[in-house]
């Protein structure tokens, strides 16, 4: 596993222990011998940060929206007091267990990431042996990292010169399966949320995804929100021989589907007792289906809502709202909370700017709301009758990620 990791860095919770816990606590001796006995529970290799690459200072801070400063040097003391910008811990780069670098260059994090994915990628057809590499990059967020741009006048914007980075580490990972296992490996390139509206000209585009409805109401309609602009985001499929070539899908899919399809391609079951909202999509990925997901359901990431809480339903090509909000804009506003009953539906296919919501007194909505109202019935018992996870989330100075507490903002630089 390669850069972005967010499920936790101490003890269990990291990446090179994950899927553990049941098993105790393991002294890092045991950790390679308990991944071969036991396969699929934990990363073999990680290389990367161990959450989101603004969630500490470093000393090439990058471009934000407002600027965060550099980490303090010397004795000088943190200035913890800027807006959106953390600034008492130096950002760490792991290798499974060992901190290797803090703060880290972000300026050279995206070649490092693409020497490590091509190396491991080298490595697994060498000597034969089928691989699953997750990498997490840390573009588009912010903060972009001062690369090089190009000469061309059009490639000067920040967010266009990171875009292009992502493309080349990207390109270098493909390059590699093509040179090595081509015919066999599966890549699968897809992202995780729009863009942060918040950030301005950092912060990438809606495309036509523009949510109407609320920006003239206030707030964005982008990341944290669940309009079209916050939760729909590309992916591409290349399998040469297996996936069909310049083919686009409208099959209805969703980032929980990776799990159980990567499953189902390796010849493995999932873990029984336990419901999974993800599916096996590999005939859509393959073109012998455009059949995916009859209903999607949205939690509140952020914006508007009790945070995790269901208030958007997606039914085929239709979208409930139950709450509806906007995220903080680039210009400082936020949308107004607002609760619906009966909810705002919207069709999709005539209406992928989520403008105007189906008149309550057509015969459309009339139809349409009675489904809706069924799943999240359903949904709702299915979450009542789960199994719940209770993560630790104790806070405590022991799990400060720092690779020499002796020095301000943690700093060390090794080989």
């Amino acid at each position: 596993m390669i850069g972005k990791w967010h499920l936790g860095h101490h003890g269990s919770y990291h990446p090179n222990f994950r899927g553990k816990n049941s098993l105790g606590n393991l002294l890092p001796g045991k950790q390679r011998s308990l991944c071969k006995r036991i396969p699929l529970t934990c990363f073999h290799y990680y290389y990367g940060i161990p959450y989101s690459h603004d969630m500490g200072c470093t000393d090439t801070p990058g471009y934000n929206h407002p600027p965060c400063p550099a980490c303090p040097r010397g004795d000088r003391p943190s200035r913890n007091l800027e807006r959106d910008c953390y600034t008492d811990v130096a950002l760490p780069l792991y290798e499974n267990l060992n901190i290797v670098e803090q703060p880290v260059n972000l300026s050279s994090l995206a070649q490092k990431y693409a020497e490590k994915a091509t190396q491991f990628i080298q490595h697994a057809s060498t000597s034969g042996r089928s691989f699953l590499l997750y990498v997490g990059l840390a573009h588009m967020h912010v903060p972009l990292p001062r690369t090089q741009r190009s000469a061309h006048p059009q490639d000067q914007r920040l967010y266009g010169a990171g875009l292009r980075e992502m493309d080349n580490l990207v390109g270098q990972i493909k390059d590699k399966v093509d040179r090595t296992a081509k015919e066999n490996t599966f890549l699968w390139f897809t992202g995780d949320n729009g863009p942060w509206a918040q950030k301005c000209e950092l912060a990438g585009s809606v495309g036509p995804y523009t949510g109407l409805w609320q920006t003239h109401r206030g707030g964005s309609p982008a990341k944290q929100t669940t309009w079209e602009g916050g939760h729909r985001v590309p992916a591409v499929a290349y399998w040469p021989g297996r996936v069909p070539i310049n083919v686009n899908s409208t099959a209805l899919l969703s980032v929980l589907d990776i799990f159980p399809t990567v499953v189902a391609l390796a010849g493995a079951g999932l873990p029984r007792g336990r419901h999974f909202d993800g599916l096996d999509v590999s005939e859509v990925l393959f073109g012998r289906s455009q059949t995916g997901h009859r209903v999607l359901f949205h939690p509140n990431s952020g914006a508007a809502g009790e945070y995790g809480a269901l208030q958007t339903v997606r039914l085929q090509r239709y979208k409930a709202f139950y709450i509806t909000g906007g995220a903080t804009a680039c210009d400082g506003s936020i949308g107004a909370e607002q609760h619906h009953e009966p909810p705002l539906i919207f069709n999709l296919e005539d209406d992928v700017a989520e403008a105007v919501p189906l008149e309550r007194g057509s015969a459309e909505f009339q139809s349409v709301l009675p489904e809706v109202r069924e799943v999240l019935a359903d949904i709702l018992l299915d979450i009542a009758g789960d199994n719940v996870s209770r993560a630790d989330y104790t806070q405590d100075p022991s799990v400060t990620p720092c690779c020499n507490p002796y020095q301000t903002a943690c700093r060390c630089q090794t080989n």
